[in-house]
Formats: C-alpha cells, structure tokens, sequence
C-alpha cells in the first residue's frame, strides 16, 4: 500500500478544563452544566463530557404508588475508575456502601435525575447511575380470615418433605419492613439482623421488629417454622430467618439503596438466599448487588410487582417471581414479560401476621419468598451447589404452564419443591468456565461435539498451538455443551487462532453464541463474528479476540463455529479458550485484520464498526462515533518518547469542513488534542498520519488514545500504533540514516559505511555483489528526493 507521509510534531498542551465557558439558559438561571460545575467536585475533562450529554437526558419514568423519585441517585463506579467516580460526587453523597464502590448523592436543584445521570455517565466512570426510587411493599390487601395454605399442594411441599424438610444451617434472609420478633412461628428461627434504613445492626442497637406487617407475611411464607403443632409451615420447616429492616416508615416504603445495601450485608453475614418483596425489579443496580451477592454464595429473589404490567429486561443474577393462583393461572396483578423467571402461589396465600397472628394475603411480594423457600429448599438437599446451581436447578425443576417452555406470562414456570429437591440430588453441574482446548487430540470432544458434517483433526506441526488443529470443511460445524454461568465484574470474550485455505466468493465462517436457551431457542443463535474470504486470514493463522455480549452470566450458554462453503475450502481452528478480557498489553497495535473490533485493546465504542475498504479491513467511524482504547502500560518502556500512528483515509461522503479528532491522556489527568484532521486533509485513499507525542503522555501506566468523528461520511482507520518505536519514514531506499524524511550527507554517508563493510543494506540493485550499478542506483534514488 503506498501511503503519502505527513509527521505531525506537537508539544505539551496544557488544558484548563474546568474553566471551560458554560452557558447560561434563556431566562439567566443556570444552565445544568453550570449546576454540575457548582455542585460536584469536577475532574479534568469532565466540562466537554457533560456538555455533550445535556441534550440527551436518560429516560426514567416514574409510576405513583410502585417507584417514585426522591430527588437522589444511585452512582456505581466501574472498576479501575472507583477513586476518581466517587471524588466528583462526593460533595452531594448522603450515603455509601460500606462493601461495594456505590453512593447515594442529592440531585442538585435546577436539574432532573436523567440529565445529571446522563452527565455522569458520559464522563465514562461509572457503571450505571439510575434514580434511588421510593419503592413500594408489592402487595394487594386480601381477607384475613382465609382459612388454608393451598399453595403447598401445588408445590408438592408433602412429598418434598419426605426428602427433605428445610436445613437450620441454610439462612434465609428476609429484606422488608422487619419481622415480629415474638411470633411464635418465627422466634425461634431468627438470627441477628440489620436495619439498613438506620445502617445499624441489631447487635448494635438496630431495630429489626416489624414497622408494618409486610415483613413478618413475608418471612412467614418462606420460613415458618414447621412440625412445631401451631399455626402454618413456610416452604421449608428448619430455615434460619435473618431479619433485615429496609423501612423505618409505617407503609413499609424504602429506598433502593437501603433494600440492596441490606441485601449485600446479608450476603456478607452469610446469608444463602435473599429475598425483597418490593416494586422496581429490573434496574440495574439490583443486578449489581446481585453479582455481589453471588460472590458472596447467595441468591437474590425479588417480587415482579403487581402493576399487571410488561416489565423488562430480564436479568442474570437475581430470580424475579410473578405470582400464580390456586388454579395455576397468572394472578391479574401480577407483572409480566422477559423479566420474569419464575411464578409461584401469591393470591390468597396464608402466613404469619404481626402480633403473633395468623392471616392471608395476595401479591407478588409473597410469591416472591415462596419461589425464595424453594431455593432454599434446593440448597438444604444439596449444600455443595454454588448460588448458579440452585438457580439451574430452581429453573429446571418448574412445572411448565402457558406456552410451552419458557413464555412472558409464567416465565419458565411454577416452582415445584418437590421437583427441585429431586433434582438438586443428581444435578451435574455444566462445564465450569473458563474453558479451552488447543484440538491436540480426541479430547476436543469433552468440550465440542460435532454438530454437522464431518470435523477432523489434522496434523500440522506449523499449527499455533501444538501440532494438529481442528478442520472445518463446506458445512462442517462444531458446538459446546451447556457452559456454567459465571458471575463477572469484566467482560469475557473468545479467543482463538484461524487460517483459511482455498476460499472461494461467498464462503464463510459463521461465530455464534446462545446466550440462554430459555430466551434463544434451539435455532436463534447470535452471529458475533462472519469471516469471509476477504483478508489476512487466508495468509496465515491470524489471533480472532471477539467480545461476548454478555460476562456469561447464563447457564447453559453455548458456543459454535459454523462453515458455510464448498469444494475444497477449508477452515483451520487452534487454540481456543473463552475467559476474561486481559487488557494492559503494551504496545497498542491493530490492524484489523480479523473483522472486528478486540476487546483486549478498545475499551469504549459508539458507531465504529469494522468494515473491509481499500482492500483492507479497518475501523469505520461514523457520525458522532468514539473509539477510545484500553490503558496502555508505556511505563514498563521507561521514560523515552511515545509516538501514536495510524493510517487514515475518509468515505467519499466525507464533507470538507467534517473532523477526526485525536487526543490522547496525559499523566495530568487530561486528554490532550494532538491532531484534527479534516475532509479537505484526507483522500480516500490510506495515508499515513505520525504523531509524536508530548512528553506529558511518555511513560504512563494509563496511556491512552481516543479518536472522536463529527461527519456526515465515514473516517477509516488502519495500522493503528501507541507505543515506543519510532516508524523509519524514509523517502526511499537511499534514506539510510537519521533524520528520516529527508535526503542528505548522512544518508551518503550510511551508504558509503555499508558498501565498504559488504552490507547487505547497500545492494541496491540485489545481484548480490557490491559494485558500480549499487552506487548508480543509489545515487539515482537519491537524486530523485523524497515523493
């Protein structure tokens, strides 16, 4: 590829961000940007990201009477961001969590919960920030005076109970409106709790009895005490009860952040399931606090609300239970849609009431802690079962209703104890993650199958990893076995090394994945990646990183390599595994060459794609798109110069006054612009553009560089470079020594050194001998200056 050169030098630049203008609205009040700049304690950059987020404010909606706004949001930091997210807002945190990056900060006046969340977020260190809603207990009132608990004939508790009755080592942990210390079927049960509302434990003088009578139904449903003569009988008989009190407010109201940093602290005391009967589970930080939970050996189960409205989307790490009459249908209160996992009994079930008294009531708030007993069920017949086992096992124990397998309206189905603890017995546990095989020999098949044609090993000593490798022909196809879900804090991706032979037009290499086969079935799988006859990969064995659209939360998540081709093509696979992403690799180098983007080395994307142009594949950025890379560890170069290069061409879309702009980070906590480059400054075809960087970004261990498109066409990207080598740039052949980029005495010089010395540099015209015609074609390269 022949590249016209431009070496662009450029020294420190200093910003002052923070002092940035902001604008002032119509009527003179400020602006939300100036209220952020007065209110949080703003970091270098942070005026130009909020600015680009003001028109775009995150839609949060709320409902009367299930979430309501209470003028404060939920800030989680991403990992490897924490000190930095939780200094911008601390001057508006009311509360922290004592276990995870996670704060309650006040919304400034003058400002809604989605503009300041979408300020935050655009500043890109945070995980999610969403409203801490006012939540709300999920019941619907019902006669006290209902005479039976018909819901364990639909759980089969009798037969059940002939396994299995409920083990006192297996803590259930009830967050709500506090537990009746004194019910006689509950007292016995009970450990020291928490009040989360206060951030007081009980040992400590925190009050843990019942504020409402919500609790007290609640822990009843899931861990009455059972065989005792009085009363009912929870799901299971021997459950220690842990009391956690997320309300101090007479209508059970509380906060999200008190109801999960309960839940957490549960988790830390050793709590193996969890269980929230109130409104609003589907956000996001109930799926943080469940992964967390998780790590920790719990279960998280929360009601789906009794709105009779479509709620999503679905998540991994917690159980959200819709509830079921006596006659198996769906209650008319109850949610639905793919946020449902389960249902269980919830209209007109009978439990424990305050006061040592006795009732029924009806809600998902008391489906939700049956579903949640049945957990605990599975874990008591099976204690070495981590929490993704008893999830497994509780979904595939369920007797099916509606449509057959898993639908919106009874998610994958009623749960059955008498099924689970059967189950929680003989369950095997899915493949544990991470997973890999360099296809050495047949044990490939204890991770494969053959799913079509006629997969073979062949040798071959060349092969990247080993000496044979796993060949795919025409309609060839290989899948796992149902893959463990694992909980993850950072992506995961696939890895594996290919090389194609014999590819014709139109042959291709289909990477797919079934995340879960409860929402995908048998014959909707997800294509991450088609590679094709375009490329490197039919020049050798090339290294494919390709990110997974989920941490393999699921079980049951599945892999497969599908050829589409014929004759005598071939695909030649090695050296597969799935794990997490490993970034800090020094020095940033892509080239593109595998069709899509790596997650090893771009940490942030929005509308760049990888597209094949000019004969090459490279980074296409669109309009408005970002691609910002991974932290570079330069510093294990030492202290020398950093240089950035990349190739660069434009669409022919590409208006003249449209930018590519290219910054890089600097060791003062500031992104510094090193280039913008124009239409009028590009072709449309490949050019190389070298940077060196200013001194404040040699030597980081967080070196990295961004490229931001305002444009009406597409920005192309190849050959991308942040590292320590300098790129010889010389004007041809007869450009021996330094400086490169020009011809001189130097170069003369260096030429004269190697023909004296018989080195090979100096053959000019590669007959193997030293002699005049060498010195005619240098001399006529030389002369000939640089293009």
């Amino acid at each position: 590829m022949n590249h016209k050169t431009r070496t662009l030098a450029l020294s420190l630049v200093l910003l002052a961000g923070s002092g940035a203008a902001v604008a002032q609205t119509n009527d003179n009040s400020p602006s939300p940007v100036q209220v952020a700049a007065q209110t949080l304690a703003l970091q270098p950059g942070d005026i130009e990201a909020m600015r680009s987020a003001i028109d775009r404010p995150l839609g949060f909606t709320e409902i009367k009477g299930s979430r309501e706004f209470r003028g404060e949001l939920i800030v989680h930091a991403r990992k490897g961001k924490v000190a930095t997210a939780e200094a911008r807002v601390a001057p508006l945190t009311i509360r922290q969590s004592r276990l995870v990056p996670e704060r309650v900060i006040r919304v400034p006046d003058g400002m809604s919960e989605g503009q300041m969340a979408a300020m935050l977020m655009a500043t890109g260190d945070y995980e999610f920030v969403e409203p801490n809603w006012t939540l709300f207990p999920a019941i619907v009132p019902n006669d006290s005076q209902y005479g039976s608990s018909w819901q364990h004939t639909r759980l089969q508790s009798a037969s059940a109970w002939d396994i299995e009755t409920g083990d006192s080592s297996v803590i259930v942990a009830i967050c709500d409106s506090g537990v009746d210390l004194d019910h006689p079927d509950l007292q016995d049960a009970l450990v020291s709790g928490y009040n989360a509302a206060s951030g007081q434990t009980q040992a400590a003088g925190g009050d843990v009895d019942d504020v409402n009578g919500h609790g007290t139904f609640v822990a009843g449903c899931a861990a009455a005490q059972g065989n005792n003569g009085i009363g009912v009988v929870g799901v299971g008989w021997d459950f220690t009860i842990m009391p956690i009190r997320v309300s101090n407010n007479s209508d059970g109201t509380a906060s999200a952040f008190a109801i999960l940093d309960g839940a957490r602290w549960a988790a830390e005391q050793g709590a193996h399931i969890i269980n929230a009967s109130f409104s609003g589970g589907t956000s996001a930080s109930n799926q943080s606090a469940a992964r967390y939970i998780k790590q920790q050996g719990g279960l998280l189960f929360w009601a789906s609300g009794n709105d009779n409205a479509f709620v999503e989307p679905n998540r991994p790490d917690y159980v959200l239970v819709g509830s079921t009459t006596s006659s198996d249908n769906r209650s008319s209160f109850s949610n639905y849609g793919p946020a449902v996992d389960v249902t269980a009994p919830g209209s007109s079930v009978r439990s424990t009431r305050r006061f040592g008294s006795y009732g029924n009531g009806s809600g998902t708030s008391y489906a939700s802690p049956i579903a949640a007993g049945v957990g605990a069920m599975i874990r008591s017949a099976n204690p070495e079962l981590s929490p993704d086992d008893i999830q497994a096992v509780l979904y595939q124990s369920v007797d099916d209703l509606g449509a057959a397998g898993r639908d919106d309206f009874f998610g994958r189905g009623r749960v059955n104890t008498f099924n689970a603890v059967q189950l929680a017995q003989t369950y095997v546990r899915p493949t544990v993650l991470p997973v890999s095989s360099g296809f050495e020999d047949a044990g490939w098949a204890d991770l494969f199958a053959a799913s079509a044609g006629s997969p073979t090993l062949d040798t071959m000593p060349e092969a990247p990893e080993g000496t044979s490798v796993m060949r795919l022909d025409n309609d060839d196809a290989i899948t796992t076995g149902a893959l463990a879900g694992r909980t993850l804090y950072d992506d995961a991706m696939i890895s594996f090394d290919l090389r194609a032979d014999n590819l014709e037009p139109g042959d291709a290499l289909l990477v797919q994945y079934l995340e879960n086969p409860d929402f995908a079935p048998a014959n909707s799988w997800a294509t991450l990646a088609q590679i094709d006859d375009r490329g490197a990969v039919n020049e050798g064995f090339l290294r494919y990183e390709i990110e997974l659209p989920s941490a393999l939360e699921w079980h049951g998540v599945q892999v497969r390599f599908v050829a589409q081709g014929s004759g005598d093509d071939a695909w030649l696979l090695d050296d597969f595994s799935i794990d997490l992403v490993n970034t800090g690799v020094a020095p940033l180098a892509d080239s593109f060459d595998t069709g899509v983007l790596s997650p090893v080395k771009w940490f942030f994307t929005t509308n760049t794609t990888v597209e094949y142009d000019n004969g090459t594949f490279a980074a296409a950025l669109g309009d408005n798109a970002f691609l910002r890379s991974h932290e570079i560890p330069l510093f294990q170069f030492g202290f020398v110069p950093a240089y950035l290069r990349f190739d660069a061409w434009k669409s022919a879309e590409v208006a003249s006054s449209d930018t590519l702009t290219v910054e890089v980070f600097l060791i003062s906590g500031q992104w510094s612009t090193v280039a913008t480059l124009t239409g009028s400054d590009l072709q449309t075809s490949p050019e190389l553009i070298q940077i060196d960087l200013p001194i404040g970004a040699w030597a980081l261990d967080d070196a990295q560089v961004r490229f931001t498109v305002d444009s009406g066409g597409v920005f192309y990207l190849d050959d991308v470079y942040l590292g320590t080598e300098q790129l010889s740039t010389g004007c041809s052949d007869a450009d021996l020594a330094e400086p490169y980029g020009e011809l001189n005495f130097f170069d003369v010089s260096a030429f004269l050194s190697a023909f004296n010395a018989g080195d090979s540099s100096a053959d000019f015209n590669g007959d193997g001998n030293f002699d005049f015609f060498d010195v005619s074609s240098f001399l006529t390269q030389f002369n000939a200056g640089c293009p």
